[in-house]
């Protein structure tokens, strides 16, 4: 039988229930705690999400969410270890040094500083404190090899450096990166050892297996990602491994992993030269620079990743390697400058010249470098910085000196005063002699930039007291230079007064050609003609030898001459001359005679004098067929077939006439007729031409005002307004000169741009005109161009044109009468005929015009405004002043005249009677004067080509018979083609 069982007793089984339900609530809390926990943390990661995304708190979310009170660890483990106060840890690591910033990792791998957000399994994430409840960063872990990196041995199937990194690259190396310590201090993960990371690469790389280095490459860069590098044991210990990694890599041949190596532990802060040298960098830069494109040369990806190695960040100034790294840093430096990086190419030139003991001789070198490829402001600074306080040999001296010469003129004489003190400092091999016409080249471009005499007195005075006319072979030509500028700015008393110090110093002056024709040209602008013939008939005896300074001193007396006489005049003035004297044909000369024919529109005696000037023996060359074409474009305002037939014809005359800028002014003239054409065949190749323009414009690397013309006219042609406003404010910050031409293309692109355009179409008007520049074509640009395209009721253009005004009058710039009659032809559009008659009459006072016929849209608003408001005496005074103004014989203004007639024949009554008599009256008058015009103008062609064969015959004969005695004098004299022989050809020296 069963032995009976034991009955528990009460108090065993109330005991047995406290247990259960004891156990069941701690469960319950202990779940509860860690859904509370973990929802704490999913907020906490939530609201570092929105921080990030909020731009204003980009710099406080970053260090706040560093600095946190509690790290969770160890996965799975419900545990929260609290930190130390922050005081304590602030002491702990009193010897840390600032971290540098840090860039993107060339390998692929993100920063650890810009890591991504790891999710809630991560083993090491940043969890808000229950106390702050603050939103906090999570901490990256190490990235998976396999997930997160491509096989090492699949390197060479993928390109060194993407092309969407070359941006990175180059903005990376630009950047300065400086030391940066925000007082953050980054909690280094517990669960793994770094020293064992760096010991299992290196047990890694010791092993027998195939696949080592791939394996270690990988464990490398779970290691950079992992820790921070800082100026600690740590960081010797993972340089050391690096430079090993990175000589193992190209020993395998594997350059792109090597590249990427010493890529990352760059990115980590300056490195000591050693540590550097350490990864062999040379001959991964050589493998770049070994590179070649499908234009044969290196790639931009591969010139950026070698000037980031070239360039890596040291924590002394370098001292090792000095003719190494300058072989490669000259080619790095070319490399560069092809692929138009100008800061990295700068920041190689510092590099090489804080290494070198002596870097007369690089300096030298990077000069000529730099100015082949057309960047004279590096050339004018590191002439006055670096190659002025040397003392070069004479090897290539004076070419080095030539380039930057022609940097300053090619700058429009930027720093010319500049360049010429450092010509007083620095040494001159040989005898110390300096090259005479470089002084008077920079004199003239100074001149040239400044047009201010006093100022070019100035630097004359700096030139004698620093010395430098006793370091010159000739210093009579800077005193002609002289004598030539104050010609210019009409200073006959200085002119006068420089003279007679030359002529005291050295009196052989007396016979100089050149000279001679600039007291000339002193005669011709007081227009002493006689005087002016005089002297060139004491000037042809001296001709032989000297035929070039005679014939240019005949052009500058032409141009006074020309500005002021008609074209008959002009044509018996050279006849004169070319007959008389031997003065020979030029092309300025045939260009002007045509320029003046144009002026007229008289193309037959156009045409007779081109057919004159090539029986005459004169070639035709592109020149001469480019001024005529421009001026038949600009001008002369012929369409685009009419310029093309005459562009076919002087080309058949010469077939040599086309050029880069005979291609420019045709493209121009197909673009401002319009994209398409509706003409013949014939001509759509030269309407899909583009203008040549030079690219250097666009990078802001030129102060040619022509360039940046056309570049900004071909962007607005192009409708892209804002591109040429950008050349313009480029240009500005490389030192254009003040262009009114480009500052009225730039005030055009703003108002195109966008709403807010004449915002910035004043700022510009206002930053010229603080400047000093001329802002008239600007400023009638905006006004024309605001009136035309503002649409609205009669009141408010009114008020428009109010506000203009008053805008311009704030900033004291004056209204161009051309401006102010047309917004009196609006206000004759809108009825309001005794406003638009007031603006045309201060339009006349303004510009300083005797009458109030002083343009064509003067004398049509105010015939408008006259009719329609009734004004006999008005219109009889107008019409007086017609008959005596240029406008007389003016087709345009007859047709207004016809127009007026027409209207006030409508008009009843006395007055109507009375305008229409009068405007009748006008109209014949104009047209009588129109034809005897005519008339006269076809007899005086006739007559003058008449005189000119008779000319050319009696030329022919006189020369006929003395033509071989001149022809044997000037072949004995042929050698003698320079002023100065032991110099560098001063006579050839113009402005």
């Amino acid at each position: 039988m069963p032995p009976p069982l034991s009955v528990s007793s009460k108090a065993v089984i109330h005991a047995l229930q406290g247990i259960a339900l004891g156990t069941s609530c701690a469960i319950g809390v202990i779940m509860e705690d860690r859904r509370r926990r973990i929802s704490t943390l999913r907020t906490a990661i939530a609201n570092k999400e929105k921080l990030k995304s909020a731009k204003r708190y980009h710099g406080v979310a970053e260090s706040a969410l560093r600095l946190d009170d509690a790290v969770f660890v160890g996965g799975d483990e419900l545990q929260w270890h609290q930190l130390e106060d922050r005081n304590k840890l602030r002491s702990e690591h009193a010897g840390l040094q600032p971290q540098p910033l840090r860039r993107r990792d060339p390998s692929g791998y993100p920063s650890p500083n810009t890591g991504p957000a790891l999710p809630l399994e991560s083993d090491h994430v940043l969890e808000p404190s229950p106390a702050s409840n603050a939103a906090q960063t999570p901490r990256p872990s190490p990235p998976s090899v396999q997930g997160s990196t491509t096989s090492p041995s699949d390197s060479s199937r993928r390109p060194l450096i993407t092309s969407t990194q070359i941006r990175d690259h180059f903005q990376a190396i630009n950047t300065p990166r400086p030391w940066k310590y925000d007082g953050t201090i980054s909690s280094k993960p517990h669960s793994v050892n770094p020293h064992g990371l760096i010991k299992k690469v290196a047990e890694i790389l010791d092993g027998e297996s195939e696949d080592k280095l791939d394996r270690a490459i990988a464990k490398f860069f779970e290691g950079y990602h992992t820790y921070y590098y800082s100026l600690t044991q740590l960081d010797d210990e993972c340089i050391a491994i690096s430079a090993r990694l990175s000589r193992e890599c190209q020993a395998s041949g594997r350059w792109e992993d090597a590249n990427k190596v010493i890529a990352a532990t760059i990115g980590a802060g300056p490195l000591e030269e050693s540590q550097f040298y350490a990864h062999d960098p040379i001959s991964i830069i050589k493998f770049h620079l070994r590179q070649a494109g499908g234009d044969g040369r290196c790639p931009v990806a591969a010139v950026a990743a070698a000037s980031q190695i070239f360039l890596a960040p040291f924590k002394e100034k370098p001292r090792m390697c000095a003719s190494e790294v300058e072989r490669v840093g000259k080619q790095l430096f070319t490399a560069n400058l092809l692929a138009c990086q100008l800061p990295v190419t700068h920041q190689i030139y510092w590099r090489i010249f804080g290494l070198l003991e002596d870097p007369d001789a690089f300096t030298e070198w990077s000069i000529q470098e730099l100015f082949e490829h057309k960047d004279y402001k590096s050339v004018i600074k590191y002439f006055i910085l670096n190659y002025s306080r040397t003392k070069p040999d004479n090897e290539s001296y004076n070419k080095t000196i030539d380039c930057v010469v022609y940097s300053v003129e090619a700058m429009d004489g930027r720093k010319a005063n500049l360049v010429i003190r450092a010509f007083g400092r620095m040494g001159c091999p040989g005898k110390g002699f300096l090259r005479t016409r470089w002084i008077m080249r920079l004199l003239q471009a100074y001149w040239r930039r400044c047009e201010n005499l006093s100022m070019v007195e100035a630097l004359f005075e700096e030139v004698s007291s620093l010395g430098l006319l006793d370091r010159i072979n000739h210093p009579q030509g800077v005193y002609r230079t002289m004598i030539e500028i104050t010609v210019k700015a009409r200073e006959e008393a200085k002119t006068r007064s420089y003279y007679e110090v030359l002529t005291e110093k050295y009196p052989d002056m007396i016979r100089d050609v050149a000279l001679r024709g600039f007291l000339a040209l002193v005669k011709a602008e007081a227009g002493d003609w006689d005087g002016v013939f005089d002297a060139f008939t004491e000037m042809q005896p001296m001709r032989p030898g000297k035929e070039k300074e005679y014939d240019d001193a005949f052009i500058m007396i032409l141009k006074v001459f020309a500005a002021s006489h008609p074209v008959a005049e002009v044509r018996d003035f050279v006849t004169k001359y070319t007959g008389v004297l031997d003065v020979r044909m030029h092309h300025y000369i045939v260009t002007m005679l045509a320029n003046k024919y144009g002026d007229c529109h008289d193309m037959s005696g156009f045409i007779s004098w081109l057919q004159h000037c090539s029986e005459a023996g004169f070639a035709l060359d592109a020149s001469l067929c480019n001024a005529v074409l421009y001026n038949c474009w600009s001008k002369w305002k012929l369409s685009f077939p009419e310029l093309h037939d005459v562009y076919r014809q002087m080309r058949a005359i010469n077939p040599c006439f086309t050029n880069n800028v005979t291609r420019r002014i045709m493209s121009q003239a197909a673009l401002a007729q319009g994209k398409r054409i509706n003409e013949s065949k014939n001509d759509h190749l030269v309407h899909s031409k583009t203008i040549a323009v030079n690219k250097l414009a666009y990078t802001g690397r030129t102060t040619s005002r022509r360039d940046i013309y056309e570049a900004m006219n071909q962007e607005l042609n192009n409708g892209k307004p804002m591109i040429a406003v950008s050349i313009y404010t480029r240009a500005l910050k490389f030192g254009m000169p003040p262009c009114p031409h480009c500052l009225r293309l730039a005030v055009l692109g703003a108002l195109k741009s966008s709403d807010n355009g004449s915002g910035r179409a004043m700022e510009l008007i206002g930053n010229a005109h603080k400047r000093g520049d001329d802002v008239s074509s600007a400023v009638s640009m905006f006004i024309k161009y605001q009136l035309n395209h503002f649409q609205a009721k009669s009141e408010d253009i009114i008020l428009l044109m109010r506000n203009l005004v008053s805008r311009f009058e704030a900033l004291r710039i004056i209204i161009d009468s051309a401006v102010v009659t047309q917004m009196a032809m609006v206000f004759v559009k809108l009825g309001s005929h005794e406003k638009a008659i007031r603006l045309c009459t201060y339009a006349k006072i303004q510009g300083g015009h005797e009458n109030l016929c002083f343009s064509r849209q003067s004398i049509r608003a105010l015939l408008t405004a006259y009719a329609y408001t009734l004004d006999v005496k008005g219109m009889g005074k107008l019409i007086e002043d017609l008959l005596v103004s240029e406008y007389s014989t003016d087709k345009l203004v007859l047709s207004h005249l016809k127009a007026a007639r027409r209207t006030v024949q409508k008009i009843r009554g006395k007055v109507g009677k009375a305008l229409f008599e009068i405007l009748d009256r006008g109209t014949k008058l104009v047209s009588a004067r129109r034809t005897e015009t005519r008339k006269d103008g076809n007899m005086i062609s006739q007559e003058t080509l008449r005189i000119m064969k008779d000319a050319l015959a009696d030329m022919l004969k006189t020369r006929a018979t003395t033509g071989e005695q001149h022809l044997g004098a000037g072949q004995d004299m042929g050698s003698i083609s320079e002023a100065y022989p032991d110099d560098d050809g001063l006579g050839s020296v113009t402005m």
